[in-house]
């Protein structure tokens, strides 16, 4: 990755072409190698670059990553402001981003404000079903983080849900540097923890949050199976987890209730 970054910045610059997401990469890829100095400088120059672009995903992607690394450090103060800036950029992309709100969730829970780690939390959900091992750093990190949001919050289910999709990421892309010593930490730390976790909204799985925005059209089970190619069994069984997730018994009350929770938009 490193390697790949660093000939995308030198082409770049050789045609005089500003690419912020060069940048990007290659803080990435120092801060999975273990050199968070050498990453915090190229996402400083990412940051820049993107503002000056008015590339704002990138903008808002390099400052979560610049909070990661402050968090890293012990600097809260510098990781608040990182993610701030982050929530603040990312309304001009017109998009959610779940590793943008996982670092908020995580900013907020350390000071304490659970209220706002839980709206950020949600917002994330709504955004995770989109990060597959196509960008699985992206992934890994956006899950990670957020399985120490909801170990902070104690809600186990929760974490266990989010560290079977990390294990499912890790199995289809190992080599992700430092992210799968977090993971196995991560993993460690959850064994610890005895006794059956009640699952609740906060456990849906992507493949739930993928499926229930469906639950909200006219389509049958039928026809959601032939938009996400499943099965209509697979479907109705995973609406069936869903229901019981949510605390409801049937479609009507399963959208009303996400909606309800910020799950589903209306």
């Amino acid at each position: 990755m490193r390697a790949d970054a660093d000939e995308a910045a030198r082409r770049c610059a050789a045609a005089g072409v500003v690419a912020p997401a060069a940048a990007l990469l290659q803080g990435i890829g120092c801060v999975l190698c273990g050199d968070l100095d050498g990453g915090d400088a190229f996402l400083q120059d990412a940051a820049d670059q993107a503002e000056e672009a008015s590339a704002h995903e990138t903008l808002a992607q390099a400052l979560a990553e610049r909070s990661l690394v402050a968090m890293a450090r012990g600097d809260w103060d510098r990781a608040e402001v990182a993610a701030g800036r982050a929530g603040t950029v990312l309304p001009r992309a017109g998009i959610e981003d779940a590793l943008v709100c996982a670092v908020q969730a995580r900013v907020a829970v350390h000071r304490g404000d659970v209220v706002s780690a839980r709206e950020h939390v949600i917002r994330a959900q709504r955004a995770r079903p989109l990060l597959t091992h196509a960008l699985p750093h992206i992934a890994v990190q956006a899950r990670i983080e957020l399985i120490r949001v909801h170990l902070t919050l104690t809600d186990v289910a929760a974490a266990r849900t989010l560290m079977r999709e990390v294990d499912a990421l890790l199995r289809v892309r190992p080599g992700l540097g430092n992210l799968v010593g977090e993971a196995q930490a991560l993993r460690t730390q959850l064994s610890k923890r005895r006794g059956y976790d009640s699952p609740t909204a906060s456990s849906l799985t992507a493949a739930e949050l993928r499926l229930l925005p469906l639950l909200s059209t006219h389509l049958t089970f039928t026809g959601i199976g032939r938009e996400l190619f499943l099965s209509p069994n697979t479907v109705k069984a995973r609406a069936v987890v869903i229901y019981r997730k949510l605390g409801v018994s049937t479609r009507v009350e399963a959208v009303a209730r996400s909606r309800e929770l910020g799950l589903l938009e209306g």
